[in-house]
């Protein structure tokens, strides 16, 4: 018997704008240094089989790397920074990228029997394994994605800007919350608090399938040692050795992705550095990301008008 397909995420139209003036998310997001952990991220991501595969499968950040992280930053400031239009417009921006992705997971013991000639003619099924499909708009994979952004955000804050106290620790969770339910996410797929995230986080963490499929270790080697023409290899490695320093060590065991001894010691050096005098600098204006979302405002959607004026004028 077929397993049941899997929930769906589905944009609430009527879903509150989970981001106030006062939000713990907006001033953690603001902070420069929480993007030194984009790659850990990342790798939690890609640690997920499914979500390695729709990598593979689908991004283009090996071959158009700066247009793709242009493409994220851009629409993570409109959902986080922008107001209700702006926010919504961008989480139905992402869910039309989201329509185009799917496909099916093939494990490794899979690959070893294509290699050897031993899959079945219909090429669907293997005699002892099997695929496992994925959508981009599979509720589950969309809560694991966004769960590893509440870790990674709440990391890189409290471990290079300041700790939250218990109170904005509750808070901060909340808005994330919101945020997942913002996003789309089924509120029976959210732990309910800062406590059972903890334990949701560990269950996936020690899962068998996490960090174990052969295309998880291959996409988060791509992204930890990154090499494309237009990026500089002193950035990648700065946060390639961030994120190492910061990863469950379990994660990094799996994923075979230790570092080096070079990247080792400039990990912990970087990382201690950042622990003892990041919090010393003047903090940086937060207007800049809201101003950034309203310059950016009357050119949202202008691609998408200009190609169907083309597209009208061919006709």
């Amino acid at each position: 018997m077929s397993p049941p397909p899997p929930a769906l995420g589905a944009l609430d139209p009527d879903a509150p704008l989970p981001f106030g003036r006062n939000s713990l998310v907006r001033a953690a997001v603001a902070e420069p240094v929480t993007a030194l952990l984009v790659q850990r991220a990342l790798v939690m991501d890609v640690a997920h089989p499914q979500v390695a595969a729709a990598v593979a499968h689908h991004s283009r950040f090996q071959r158009r790397p700066l247009s793709r992280a242009w493409v994220t930053v851009d629409a993570a400031l409109r959902l986080v920074f922008g107001d209700e239009g702006v926010a919504r417009g961008a989480a139905r921006q992402i869910y039309g990228v989201h329509d185009h992705i799917n496909g099916q997971v093939v494990g490794s013991d899979d690959r070893d029997r294509d290699r050897d000639g031993d899959r079945d003619r219909d090429g669907d099924r293997d005699r002892d394994g099997e695929h496992s499909g994925y959508s981009a708009h599979d509720a589950s994979l969309l809560a694991w994605v966004w769960a590893t952004l509440v870790d990674t955000t709440e990391t890189a804050f409290t471990r290079w800007v300041r700790p939250f106290d218990a109170v904005e620790a509750r808070a901060f969770y909340a808005e994330m919350r919101s945020f997942a339910q913002f996003l789309g996410i089924p509120d029976d797929l959210l732990p309910v608090d800062r406590a059972a995230f903890s334990g949701y986080l560990e269950d996936m963490l020690v899962a068998d399938e996490i960090g174990t499929s052969d295309e998880s270790r291959a996409v988060a080697r791509d992204v930890l040692w990154f090499e494309h023409r237009v990026v500089p290899s002193p950035i990648v490695r700065v946060e390639r050795v961030l994120a190492l320093a910061t990863l469950d060590p379990r994660l990094v065991d799996r994923l075979e992705i230790h570092p080096g001894p070079a990247d080792l010691e400039l990990g912990r050096k970087l990382d201690a550095w950042l622990r003892a005098y990041y919090r010393r600098f003047p903090r940086p204006p937060r207007l800049l990301p809201p101003l950034y979302v309203l310059m950016r405002r009357p050119s949202i959607g202008l691609g998408g008008r200009a190609r169907a004026v083309m597209g009208m004028a061919s006709r």
